[in-house]
């Protein structure tokens, strides 16, 4: 199997690697983060042609942390859901705040 270049594509692969189809990832996708992104944004997000929202990056982070670090060798603690929302917020920028307007 080919490595994927990107989070997107290793998300579709992570998400897809039992016979899902990308319409049935992106509908678990939007149930968990209550969105209705299209499949045609999924794709626009691939190609780099939008840029992922910082919630979306999150969960394919989430998703595919663990096994893209397998993927490249490494090992991971038996408590693998538990490392990654360790290391998440490692690799991550401060969640953006937005300016309070003045009165």
């Amino acid at each position: 199997m080919e490595r994927p270049t990107n989070l997107v594509e290793s998300w579709l692969q992570a998400t897809t690697a039992n016979g899902e189809r990308h319409a049935d990832a992106l509908a678990q996708l939007n149930a968990d983060l209550g969105t209705r992104h299209r499949l045609n944004r999924l794709y626009e997000w691939r190609a780099g042609t939008y840029p992922v929202p910082a919630p979306v990056q999150l969960y394919m982070l989430r998703a595919t942390l663990v096994d893209s670090i397998r993927a490249e060798g490494g090992t991971v603690p038996d408590d693998a859901g538990a490392f990654a929302d360790r290391l998440l917020p490692r690799l991550l920028p401060p969640p953006r705040v937005k300016p309070r307007k003045s009165p």
